[in-house]
């Protein structure tokens, strides 16, 4: 295991420290842009809110890999494929494109990382049998087809504060770990980390705590898409290198709570016949929201979840555990989720019957 250098943490504190000293910097801007996000019925803040954290950590991130010794080429890719979304979403947030342009950028976004980053995943592992599940010819589409996913997973999970920046933040954690446990460059686990730190500076402003009632900075779809496709390519840049060791399916286990949140979804509105890509107020922490479970506690169950979630995977690798029984456990999370998600009302509606029957006189 390769240990991370002096030089490699200050990059991670110094990406910290500028996010935070940008995003109040970029708030006056920001309303001059219409960078704002809008109150309307399906949200819950009263008042028009910035949408400047997705620039600010973007900015910081580029900052801090300055600092980072080792050669940045092989990651060249990643920071511009993060900055064709970063683009795309602040256009997206100032004047509300189609979602078929969102979606044109993030495939171009994903071919860029296949072809010229060359990062592509080749292989899922051993799930069915001794012999690795080799995917040929298959590998482009389907890491375009992940890549996609993983971004508009993060960008789904952008409805409650501190929600979306959170999971990305304790996902690229585990990354860097599993980055470290499997002997990665140092340059691999500093990116990571650096991603993490700006992601935690962000939460400053947007996570709610007992000094912050409300977020008073959004990440907006710049922030969402960016991270998601940048989870993606560390994703797949740690599992699916030529010596790594690390499970595919491990992979899967530190990505199963956003992905598993916008399948069930895209499978909820088809069964109603609606447009997968619609948006609605009917996620899990929605249902949860109007149950009357303050905002907080939901985003600390759902990180909760996202800690436990990683420890099965990274554990999983560690111990050599089957690969395809943690399949099996992944397949039974999405399963669960999807059955909470179809039966959300009947979640609120039973939650709310608790309350009632603990509080005084119920």
């Amino acid at each position: 295991m390769q240990g991370v250098s002096v030089q490699g943490l200050l990059a991670a504190i110094a990406g910290f420290v500028f996010v935070s000293v940008l995003i109040p910097m970029l708030c006056r801007p920001a309303e001059r842009l219409g960078l704002l996000d809008l109150p309307d019925e399906r949200k819950l803040h009263g008042e028009p809110v910035p949408m400047i954290g997705g620039i600010a950590m973007f900015i910081a991130f580029c900052a801090g890999l300055l600092i980072i010794p080792d050669p940045l080429r092989p990651y060249a890719s990643l920071v511009v494929g993060m900055g064709i979304l970063l683009a795309t979403g602040l256009v997206d947030d100032a004047l509300d494109i189609t979602p078929a342009s969102k979606l044109i950028m993030q495939i171009l976004a994903a071919v860029l990382m296949v072809s010229w980053g060359e990062v592509q995943v080749h292989s899922l592992g051993h799930l069915l049998g001794p012999e690795p599940f080799e995917l040929g010819e298959w590998a482009i589409p389907f890491t375009v087809l992940c890549t996609v996913f993983m971004i508009n997973a993060i960008n789904m999970a952008d409805g409650t504060d501190g929600l979306a920046g959170g999971l990305a933040m304790l996902i690229l954690v585990g990354l860097a770990i599993l980055g470290w446990l499997n002997g990665a460059r140092e340059a691999f686990i500093i990116v990571s980390l650096l991603l993490a730190a700006v992601t935690l500076g962000f939460l400053l402003f947007n996570m709610r705590t007992p000094w912050r009632k409300r977020a008073s900075v959004f990440m907006g779809d710049a922030g969402s898409m960016m991270l998601g496709f940048a989870i993606a390519w560390l994703a797949v840049f740690v599992s699916q290198r030529e010596d790594s060791t690390v499970y595919p399916i491990t992979i899967a286990w530190l990505l199963v709570l956003p992905v598993t949140d916008l399948v069930s979804s895209f499978f909820r509105r088809l069964v109603r016949g609606q447009s997968p890509f619609s948006a609605d107020s009917e996620h899990l922490h929605h249902a949860l929201l109007r149950a009357g479970i303050p905002v907080g506690t939901i985003v600390g169950i759902m990180l909760l979840l996202q800690l436990v979630f990683s420890a099965v995977g990274v554990l999983g690798w560690v111990l050599e555990w089957p690969e395809h029984w943690l399949a099996v456990a992944v397949g039974l999370v999405f399963i669960c989720h999807y059955l909470l998600s179809m039966r959300a009302w009947r979640l609120m509606k039973w939650i709310k019957q608790k309350g009632g029957e603990g509080s005084p006189g119920g």
